[in-house]
């Protein structure tokens, strides 16, 4: 069944490489330290399924590299607990002075799988290596120069500056594979979400490479819209997949919170 991770986990990994701005002010746009917390609701066809939460802007050390934090949380609700508890979260640790991914943490807690494991990044090496908990670490495998993670890559994007070329390819690794995933640039359109109203740019990604559902389905398609601003909110995701169709809300936009 595996409905929230493969929304949220294979979607947001996905949503990452698109999309152009228009009038965006080099002072304005995101940054990884900027504090926000970005509230979504999960919906599985016509069903709230659960909720998520991205967050970012918190500063940690990791092994002794200054970073910042950038988290995402998904965890259904009563109503799909009965059939599916969902209580995950993907963490990217990013250095504040290169700005590069140095690990990668997966907590995840989805009806009978319980898995944690750490992605950690050797940039002398260009290497990444996945270590699952309980079992020996995966060999190394090779990774690009501009290589990130499956959640900060996300966020990668939301610090460029103006695009606007047709389409996007970033690389991305999980520690097990390398992931090229090619997203086109399809609109430019107003959008209300529960957040409110936005300009907003739609996105479609190729699944070719997504794993899952996404690989059984001949007709998969992720479409996904950012806010078309300095900030590039991720404002929704639809997905139509073999196992049913699944929509990601932005419901709530805070910042400048403590931590």
């Amino acid at each position: 069944m595996n409905i929230l991770r493969r929304l949220v986990s294979v979607a947001f990994t996905a949503v990452f490489l698109t999309l152009g701005i228009s009038a965006a002010n080099a002072q304005e746009t995101y940054d990884y330290g900027d504090v926000e917390q970005l509230k979504y609701s999960l919906k599985w066809g016509p069903f709230s399924v659960g909720e998520g939460m991205l967050t970012s802007g918190e500063t940690v050390e990791i092994n002794g590299i200054p970073c910042y934090k950038i988290q995402l949380k998904v965890w259904t609700n009563d109503f799909a607990d009965v059939f599916y508890k969902v209580r995950s979260q993907f963490t990217s640790y990013i250095a504040i002075d290169s700005r590069r991914v140095i690990r990668y943490e997966v907590n995840q807690h989805e009806g009978d799988t319980h898995r944690d494991a750490t992605v950690t990044f050797d940039w002398h090496n260009m290497t990444a290596v996945y270590h699952r908990e309980g079992e020996d670490p995966k060999e190394p495998i090779e990774i690009l120069e501009d290589t990130t993670d499956p959640l900060a890559v996300t966020y990668k994007f939301r610090t460029l500056g103006d695009i606007e070329e047709p389409n996007y390819e970033m690389p991305a690794s999980d520690g097990k594979k390398m992931l090229l995933v090619d997203v086109k640039i399809r609109d430019r359109e107003p959008l209300e979400v529960r957040a409110g109203m936005f300009d907003a740019i739609r996105a479609q990604p190729d699944t070719k490479d997504l794993a899952g559902v996404f690989k059984k389905s001949k007709k998969s398609k992720i479409q996904m819209w950012f806010s078309d601003d300095a900030k590039k909110y991720p404002l929704l995701i639809k997905s139509k997949v073999i196992v049913g169709s699944f929509i990601a809300e932005l419901k709530e936009i805070k910042t400048n919170m403590s931590y």
